[in-house]
């Protein structure tokens, strides 16, 4: 399995253990085997791209494609990229406060 696709599949693992859900209430939920689930959540198969989806909206998750030169950005807004040292940008009053430093 490529590395994107063991990202994918361990947030989507991820976020069924955070809602509490067992393999076979997602199962129920989605339609799909949980044997199936078993070998997606492990890595055994590469998952089709209808299951990806139907797991990620069940888990209240929607996959959208983002341009890669905006992915920086989006994995900071999502709070993705905590341990890549300081944020893309931020949002605070330095700037004004440096004006108003020089206005004085």
């Amino acid at each position: 399995m490529c590395s994107n696709q063991e990202t994918i599949v361990g947030r989507l693992k991820a976020a069924r253990e955070a809602a509490g859900l067992s393999q076979r209430a997602l199962s129920t939920m989605t339609g799909l085997q949980q044997g199936q689930l078993s070998k997606i959540e492990s890595g055994l198969v590469d998952p089709r791209l209808s299951s990806v989806l139907e797991m990620a909206r069940a888990l209240e998750l929607e996959p959208v494609l983002v341009p890669r030169r905006s992915l920086l950005a989006v994995r900071a807004l999502l709070g993705l990229d905590a341990d890549a040292g300081r944020p893309a940008y931020r949002l605070d009053d330095d700037d004004d406060d440096a004006e108003d430093a020089g206005d004085a």
